[in-house]
């Protein structure tokens, strides 16, 4: 398999019609602040914070190899992982926090930290993971090291995934998105990040957190929340869990109200009810596209091949890594994101949060990213296979 590459690439976060105008220069220019002021961000070179009520973030993993994407992730002052340290860091009371897979060094480090320093610090991962990636009959180092420090680490002991991945702290700050806590999740694959401050929204997600770490629920249930919608500065949200919440049918409504278009990003796309309502979309002459991650666009259920069958422009990701999002824009003002795959499982057995944003601000953001992830997958070539179980490979990434 061939994926390919970007020599010296400088793609500005402005606005999306200059992605195609690029200059030469030795890193890939992510810059969130087109809409806001600097006024609201504090950047050092390992944290960041912002005080804006709703920022969104994505790697910087738009070159030839993880390695590369590594050094440039690490190097940037936007990459996700620095607001995300930056939230541990300022965490006064607790932290919950839902992740599929844990196993970064500085983040478990951080964690750590915070619990030295009188911060109470739950944390919810997939039994899967508990277990070394080098060596699956030995414990996880990042696991033991925070449970030796005192932390509370709970796993879901079951078959369905526990595939969450997002972040309460101290009653207003919600970090969520395509995002697990491992090196490749952080910085090889391409994935989104948001970090919301709302009291509604943090409630919503610690009722979803503690039916996990205090009741055990983990399978179908009815996922109540206190906020079916939450206004977050010009963006209205709506959250659903899953399994059996209600996820794919709030997904499906939101396809069938497309009037001008539908764009997505996505690491898995199989369901046949999303494929039905997307082929009447393209019958009805609204303008579709999309990129698939490759390994995945070689799995039989894909809709990858449908989609291009039918005419839709559908294209496999240039990342040597995953192309880990799960997005959906639609008419350009509503995004879907989460770490919602659009699968079977992912409706009926997996732990799973979905975001539906209301919000020509936030659309705008997914658009320059789908831009990118696109002007990638058209231009890159001939990158080397990645060792990962989508690709047939090893590696538990998802």
């Amino acid at each position: 398999m061939f994926k390919s590459i970007i020599k010296g690439i400088s793609i500005s976060f402005t606005l999306l019609s200059t992605l195609f105008s690029c200059s030469t220069t030795n890193d890939l220019i992510l810059d969130n602040q087109n809409l806001y002021t600097e006024n609201n961000l504090i950047q050092s070179s390992s944290i960041a914070t912002t005080n804006l009520p709703l920022w969104v973030m994505f790697n910087n993993a738009y070159k030839i190899t993880t390695e590369e994407n590594e050094a440039i992730g690490r190097a940037s002052k936007n990459n996700p992982e620095k607001y995300f340290l930056g939230l541990i860091k300022n965490a006064k009371n607790y932290i919950n926090g839902a992740f599929y897979d844990i196993d970064d060094p500085e983040v478990t480090n951080a964690f750590i930290e915070a619990h030295k320093r009188g911060v109470k610090v739950r944390l919810v991962t997939d039994t899967d993971n508990l277990v070394s990636k080098e060596d699956p009959t030995q414990p996880r180092k990042a696991i033991m090291d925070l449970k030796a420090s005192g932390i509370q680490v709970i796993d879901d002991k079951r078959n369905g995934l526990m595939h969450h991945k997002f972040m309460v702290v101290d009653d207003n700050k919600v970090w969520t998105g395509s995002w697990n806590l491992t090196t490749s999740s952080m910085f090889h694959h391409n994935n989104n990040a948001l970090l919301i401050t709302s009291k509604e929204l943090a409630q919503n997600f610690n009722a979803e957190f503690e039916r996990m770490f205090k009741q055990n629920m983990f399978g179908p249930n009815s996922h109540d929340i206190p906020y079916k919608q939450v206004k977050v500065d010009d963006a209205t949200i709506s959250l659903y869990f899953s399994p059996k919440g209600g996820t794919q049918d709030a997904v499906l409504e939101e396809l069938k109200k497309a009037q001008k278009s539908i764009k997505f990003m996505t690491f898995s796309l199989t369901d046949k009810n999303t494929q039905n309502i997307i082929l009447e979309k393209k019958k009805q002459g609204l303008k579709i596209e999309g990129v698939f991650d490759d390994c995945m666009a070689r799995n039989s259920y894909s809709l990858y091949r449908p989609f291009r069958q039918n005419g839709i422009y559908s294209l496999r990701d240039g990342n040597q890594a995953l192309m880990h999002h799960k997005v959906i824009i639609i008419d350009d003002q509503t995004v879907i994101t989460g770490s919602f795959n659009y699968s079977k499982n992912a409706e009926e057995t997996n732990n799973e949060n979905t975001l539906i944003i209301k919000s020509q601000k936030v659309a705008k953001f997914y658009n320059q990213e789908y831009g990118r992830i696109k002007y990638a997958a058209l231009n890159n070539k001939n990158i080397p296979e990645y060792d990962h179980p989508a690709c047939g490979g090893k590696g538990p990434d998802k």
